[in-house]
């Protein structure tokens, strides 16, 4: 099968753009002893993921349970890290019978989350490991003290294993507080083998923290119009690409896509002319996707030379390949215009 045979809209991923990204990325964290770490919540897919633990990903990350419970059945189940707060009876169930399966580390940024991690795996035998989690913006604990303070109920507490720390993100201005906190751990004695930074954007500035032992990246395998725009990908490394086609010419400046927000997500990012756009058209990059309703992607056709026609199919750059992805069943995955294999979207709608 050709892509042209493929019915839109699609969600395809271009391989040999693929496999560039998995190992150019593996080949800077292998190079300056950082374990890579990636994120599967943009992908979801087991396919894809196998093909980072065999270039040397050291594990994988996973935003829910659910979605390390679709790995570990899959065969990834080498050492998971959920960087997340795990909360309640059921997930802290299903947490600890994920624990016999696999080495599993968790974060924690409160005595609220310890407690309830550190009764159920001491109740079921298990082991389970503990990141404390800095706070950077988002999640987390803060000031450096008080992260420690946790840290040391964590290293006290029965059924858990204090492993370390997090940040998210990790970026150079967050050095001084991953120094701090790290000097509290030494001053106290408390163990850090596991220091976690993560977002793809970063990267490959991770170097500029040398106190990492891993990164967490999830977007880097199939890129997205932010790492088109910010230079860490091009056109051809971006490789997550939904295929659409035009299924009308409302006039002459417009487009109509058969593909809108339940195709790309709701995702937007802005022009520098402070215009909004929900993706870029491969094959017209002059083009702007202003708008979509939920089967409809809206293109302004103003700045083009040359206008697609009704029938014509378009590869469009997702703003943001993590929802995008979770709204499709399967990736096509095609090579020079030839379909190669369909993987399923394993862990979509994993959010528990």
């Amino acid at each position: 099968m050709r892509v042209e045979d493929i019915d839109t809209p699609a969600l395809i991923v271009d391989l040999d753009g693929l496999e560039n990204n998995l190992d150019r990325y593996q080949k800077y964290f292998d190079e300056r002893g950082i374990g890579l770490r990636p994120h599967i919540k943009t992908h979801k897919c087991l396919a894809i993921a196998h093909m980072q633990m065999r270039r040397g990903a050291m594990g994988i990350t996973c935003q829910k349970v659910s979605e390390a419970e679709v790995m570990v059945a899959g065969g990834v189940d080498r050492d998971i890290l959920i960087p997340f707060n795990i909360i309640g009876r059921q997930k802290l169930e299903r947490l600890v019978a994920l624990a016999r399966r696999t080495r599993l580390t968790v974060a924690a940024d409160s005595e609220y989350t310890v407690q309830g991690l550190a009764d159920a795996a001491a109740a079921a035998g298990v082991a389970l490991g503990v990141i404390v989690e800095l706070d950077c913006g988002r999640t987390g604990i803060g000031p450096p003290a008080a992260a420690v303070d946790l840290a040391a109920k964590i290293d006290q507490a029965p059924g858990i294993e204090l492993r370390g720390i997090m940040t998210m993100p990790a970026t150079l201005d967050q050095r001084p507080l991953i120094q701090e906190t790290l000097a509290l751990f030494d001053k106290r004695g408390l163990p850090y083998p596991v220091v976690s930074g993560g977002s793809t954007p970063g990267a490959f500035n991770a170097h500029q923290i040398p106190e990492l032992t891993e990164y967490r990246a999830g977007e880097y395998p199939v890129g997205g119009v932010g790492h088109l725009k910010g230079g860490t990908h091009s056109v051809e490394q971006c490789a997550g690409r939904v295929l659409m086609t035009v299924v009308s010419r409302p006039g002459e400046d417009r487009a109509i896509l058969d593909g809108g927000s339940k195709s790309l997500s709701g995702a937007t990012y802005r022009e520098e002319d402070g215009s909004t756009s929900m993706g870029h058209i491969v094959e017209y990059p002059d083009a702007r996707i202003e708008g979509a309703s939920e089967e409809h992607g809206h293109v302004d056709l103003s700045a083009c030379k040359r206008k697609p026609g009704i029938g014509e199919r378009v590869q469009v750059l997702p703003v943001h390949p993590c929802p995008c992805f979770n709204e499709h069943d399967e990736i096509v995955a095609v090579r020079e215009g030839e379909v190669e294999a369909i993987w399923p979207v394993d862990a979509r709608g994993r959010i528990r």
